[in-house]
């Protein structure tokens, strides 16, 4: 449809405030009716003679202010003022200043003020109820026993992940165990075997703890046994590294007969595998750990932070039983012991069900967004978890992944070119890593595909444009 803003456009203000604005008070006066489609962001730019960026934004506010809503697939419709169409968990009075830009590089959870009502609400009961040694006394390195049961008792029953307290590190999140269970198995030198493309951790504790990478073959399951088993017989190394589940950055996840496949070579060949099971919980009807299937020989490393908040870094590594000592030797020598406080929170969630609830959200949400990708996306190919935080978009040749990343910043729109996440390097590697929690309002990240769907059809703009 064509409408009219003109008549309601105010000066003084920034291009994308005075459109949104001119939106809502268009609504409020009845020009715009409830129910009726809007112009697609192209379109109004065009009217209107500004850049599509500022249309996208000038919607997010007004979408922010309850004038208006997205529908995927469909398109933008003028909201009735007496009906929400959002979830308690979308709810909000926050206002978001798309003038930062679409971060779309973070890998990162939906949080909206319903997550941090939480947490408050969490924080003031630890005021009213906490122990006063919680912060006055040192603890025992691993965590309180009770906290530690608390968790074993969540995991075996939600997470499939059976687990002994007596064998749980509390750490100050994933990243942190993970350390740790490196710093346990690894001395300067070795070779760690993993996927060809992996989470940039990895990459970081190589060259802090001094080890090797080798990259192996992978297909849509991950890691394939075949691989693993030739890695092995040329020898040299002793510690697998893998995410089975979601792999950042491809979403890779094995099936149940992929990972018997692995833990049948890792037994094979006597290698201590460490898993990284951040995104496991964003599964529905989640598979059991490649470590529930091989626990005498696997370091299980979990947190909260990828499906709560950020801020909530519990994190957790179960340690094989005989290696548990010289794991908490590591873990004291990094941090004594981990913040009780968040534990304490976390132990409440996992008792009461809000844990359950938040992923459950992250679950849905995350879901809806994955079909916002694939109709934004429609025109290129990506691998994609259905309830997965990233999608590993293929770039088509014209583009570099360098340059493509450069100019979606120029854009305003911020994602991870592959390079970073190539445990090998690879020049031939065409993708780009695509994020999409970070952003709280699902119209800044429509606005945000829609832009690097543009760009994907543009030829590349001469380097002194690009640098």
């Amino acid at each position: 449809m064509t409408i009219d803003l003109k008549p309601f456009m105010r000066t003084g203000q920034p291009k994308y405030l005075a459109i949104g604005n001119a939106l809502t008070e268009a609504i409020n006066t009845g020009a715009l009716l409830p129910g009726s489609k809007l112009p697609t962001h192209r379109e109004l730019a065009e009217t209107l003679g500004v850049s599509v960026q500022t249309v996208s934004n000038a919607y997010a506010h007004a979408e922010k202010q309850g004038a208006i809503y997205g529908q995927v697939g469909s398109g933008t419709f003028v909201r009735s003022r007496h009906v929400s169409h959002e979830s308690d968990y979308l709810s909000t009075d926050e206002h978001e200043d798309p003038s930062r830009g679409i971060d779309l590089s973070t890998a990162h959870p939906v949080c909206t003020q319903r997550h941090v009502k939480l947490y408050r609400e969490s924080l003031e009961r630890l005021a009213r109820e906490g122990r006063d040694d919680f912060i006055t006394s040192f603890h025992p390195t691993q965590g309180l026993t009770q906290h530690r049961e608390v968790v074993c008792n969540w995991m075996g029953q939600q997470q499939k992940m059976p687990a002994d307290p007596d064998n749980m590190l509390f750490c100050n999140g994933a990243a942190h165990a993970l350390t740790i269970a490196m710093a346990t198995v690894l001395k300067p030198g070795d070779t760690v075997l993993c996927e060809r493309e992996t989470c940039m951790l990895l990459m970081a504790l190589a060259h802090t703890l001094h080890f090797n990478l080798k990259g192996l073959a992978t297909d849509d399951q991950g890691l394939l046994p075949e691989a693993v088993e030739a890695a092995c017989k040329q020898g040299g190394a002793r510690v697998l590294f893998c995410t089975p589940t979601m792999n950042n950055p491809n979403s890779d996840t094995m099936s149940l007969e992929r990972r018997q496949a692995i833990a049948d070579v890792a037994r094979k060949y006597d290698l201590t595998v460490v898993e990284d099971d951040v995104y496991g919980a964003l599964q529905p009807n989640r598979l059991p750990p490649l470590s529930a299937l091989i626990p005498e020989r696997s370091f299980y490393a979990t947190s909260l932070s990828k499906i709560t908040l950020p801020g909530m870094r519990a994190g957790y590594l179960v340690t094989p039983p005989h290696l548990v000592q010289q794991a908490i030797g590591r873990l004291r020598s990094t941090t004594w012991m981990a913040t009780l406080m968040p534990f304490e929170i976390a132990s409440w969630w996992m008792q009461d069900g809000t844990l359950d609830r938040m992923i459950s959200f992250q679950q849905q949400e995350l879901a809806a967004r994955q079909l916002m990708a694939r109709e934004q996306l429609s025109g290129c190919r990506f691998k994609a978890h259905p309830n997965g935080m990233h999608l590993w978009a293929e770039l088509p040749e014209h583009w570099t992944p360098e340059k493509f990343a450069r100019r979606a910043r120029q854009e305003g729109v911020m994602i991870f070119p592959a390079e970073p996440f190539l445990a090998t390097a690879d020049r031939g590697n065409q993708n780009v890593r695509v994020s999409l929690g970070a952003e709280q309002s699902r119209s800044r990240v429509q606005a945000g595909l829609a832009t690097l769907s543009g760009l994907m059809a543009e030829m590349p703009p001469p380097m002194h444009f690009v640098f």
